[in-house]
């Protein structure tokens, strides 16, 4: 059986807030210079 609580907050809260840009790019810049990185060891294995 499922007891359901009586004192929760109807729906839910949600914090907004706007996206840092260069956050965003640096992380996409990690992401492939990791891809590059792999592929290179990938290359160099083979």
């Amino acid at each position: 059986m499922i007891d359901e609580r009586s004192d929760e907050i109807e729906g839910k809260m949600e914090l907004g807030h706007e996206p840092i840009p260069p956050y965003k790019r640096v992380f996409f810049i990690a992401i492939t210079v990791g891809v590059l990185y792999l592929g290179l060891i990938l290359l160099k294995t083979l």
